[in-house]
């Protein structure tokens, strides 16, 4: 397992983009914006509500999730 990043979760959506202070988010986990900066995670969090998610990938699947 190896760590890539984090996810923010709000409810049962994930966080996907955000341009000015609009956010768009996805139902999809695989859609989710992938964070490397826990700083910035957490920040959108506090923003939406959300919680911070740290996101583990098995070795099989690490080349699908590193940008």
């Amino acid at each position: 397992m190896e760590f890539v990043g984090y996810v923010v979760k709000i409810g049962k959506c994930y966080f996907q983009q955000r341009s000015s202070f609009d956010y768009t988010i996805c139902e999809r986990f695989v859609d989710a914006k992938k964070i490397t900066k826990l700083d910035y995670a957490k920040k959108i969090a506090e923003e939406t509500g959300g919680v911070v998610k740290h996101l583990y990938v098995s070795d099989k699947k690490l080349d699908e999730y590193k940008e």
